[in-house]
């Protein structure tokens, strides 16, 4: 009899041990696909994490590129007023007898697209051929200067002053165009109509 006492205690010991390896299995199995769910759940993230920094850092590029053309298109469209001013003293006509220009620049304005407008006046002079003359020679100097285009003068006034000298005020309008954008925008022309 005894040994009928110890079997159903063996076979409820073995049961016991059987459901508890079978549960310990079971939490193990459940942990690990919860572990595996996280896991999975993690890359997703990362993944989508790395795409949002691969387009923003694209857009960055992007961003950058854009600026560095708008940089360079402010750049050539630019206009170097000093330069601008040491052509307008070289373009104006010189009085060699009495050594300075015949007709000084009283003022000026620039507009976009390189459009300036200068008020000018001559010198004082009882001769008015020769101021007139000397506006002649500042149109022509602007024409044969390769950096200016479409001359313009729409209006000369004259003065007398008490002395019979007379001095010619004018307008000119005129639009810089330096020769050296000229040239290089000529070269991307030729580039283009080569393709």
């Amino acid at each position: 009899m005894v040994q009928t006492k110890k079997f159903p205690f063996l076979l409820l010991l073995s049961f016991i041990f059987v459901l508890g390896v079978g549960l310990a299995y079971g939490y193990y199995a459940s942990q690990t696909q919860a572990v595996e769910q996280q896991l999975q759940s993690i890359e997703q993230e990362l993944a989508e994490v790395n795409n949002q920094l691969d387009q923003l850092q694209q857009s960055e590029v992007v961003s950058a590129q854009n600026a560095i053309s708008t940089l360079d298109a402010v750049e050539k469209a630019e206009i170097s007023w000093s330069e601008v001013l040491d052509l307008l003293q070289d373009i104006a006509p010189k009085d060699n007898v009495a050594l300075r220009a015949m007709v000084e620049f009283t003022s000026y304005s620039g507009a976009e697209g390189g459009r300036i407008t200068l008020n000018a006046q001559t010198y004082p002079s009882r001769d008015v051929r020769k101021l007139l003359n000397a506006v002649a020679k500042t149109i022509e100097n602007f024409n044969e200067n390769p950096d200016f285009e479409e001359v313009f003068v729409p209006s000369i006034s004259k003065s007398v002053s008490e002395d019979q000298e007379t001095v010619l005020s004018f307008i000119l309008s005129v639009a810089y165009r330096p020769s050296y954008e000229q040239a290089a925008s000529s070269d991307e022309e030729d580039a283009v109509a080569r393709r």
